[in-house]
């Protein structure tokens, strides 16, 4: 709360705004209760590197209980930062970002990879495009997960966990790839099959959206090119507007 008191009171100073008295009041009751949680957050700590543990648990709870009151007080959400379907397409928003705004859109249902088709599911959505949609969009988001490893966890067969009919390919060229000083001071593990000579974008649903892979083989064990598309950079695009 000090860091948001400042800031607006030097903007006022500079323009000689009166602050009602009102405000001024509730001001120093949240600056208090700033100070109170800030020395909690000491104090529990504090008592814990001396030895009494159980006193910490206890300065947390209270700690919680200002922050509780500090939600109720400045807690806006509703209605703030609004994004609209068409404007997120436009930005190419994916996740959260772009459900919230009223695309059912989710690479889970879409790509349909992995087991996710195997198992039930909805995809997460709010058409009011703000950042109490995006919240709900994720909090929603979390018990659908849960829901999926329930699933997974009942459904999941026997058998092996990797695909042992490939084999690793001949490396008598490049015997250093089995050297000490490669696997366990470079830390650098043996390729294991060859790229084919061709190009491929592979996607997942990441938690902030798209996370895609593009990459180009040229019948070696390295790609010739790997590309990387964050989806949390291209979603902060939107920023500015």
């Amino acid at each position: 709360m000090f860091t948001e008191a400042i800031t607006v009171n030097g903007p006022e100073q500079l323009g000689n705004i009166q602050v009602p008295k009102r405000a001024s009041y509730i001001r120093a009751i949240m600056l208090e209760l700033s100070r109170i949680a800030s020395h909690l957050l000491w104090l529990g700590p504090f008592m814990a590197d001396i030895g009494a543990q159980t006193p910490f648990f206890y300065i947390f709870r209270e700690r919680e209980l200002i922050y509780d009151l500090f939600e109720a007080a400045t807690e806006r959400v509703e209605g703030v930062g609004i994004i609209g379907a068409e404007e997120a397409l436009n930005w190419g928003l994916s996740g959260p970002m772009l459900r919230a705004s009223g695309i059912q859109w989710d690479l889970r249902k879409v790509d349909r990879y992995e087991c996710y088709d195997e198992v039930d599911w909805e995809v997460q959505w709010q058409k009011e495009g703000d950042s109490l949609a995006r919240y709900l969009v994720r909090i929603s988001e979390m018990t659908e997960s849960i829901k999926i490893i329930q699933q997974a966890l009942e459904g999941i067969p026997g058998g092996p966990y990797e695909n042992l009919e490939i084999r690793r390919f001949d490396r008598i060229k490049d015997p250093e790839w089995n050297d000490f000083e490669y696997r366990f001071i470079s830390k650098k593990p043996s390729p294991t099959f060859e790229l084919s000579k061709q190009e491929l974008y592979v996607r997942v649903e990441a938690p902030k959206g798209e996370l895609g892979i593009f990459l180009i083989g040229d019948q070696s064990v390295f790609p010739w090119r790997w590309k990387i598309r964050p989806p949390g950079f291209i979603n902060l695009q939107i920023l500015p507007q």
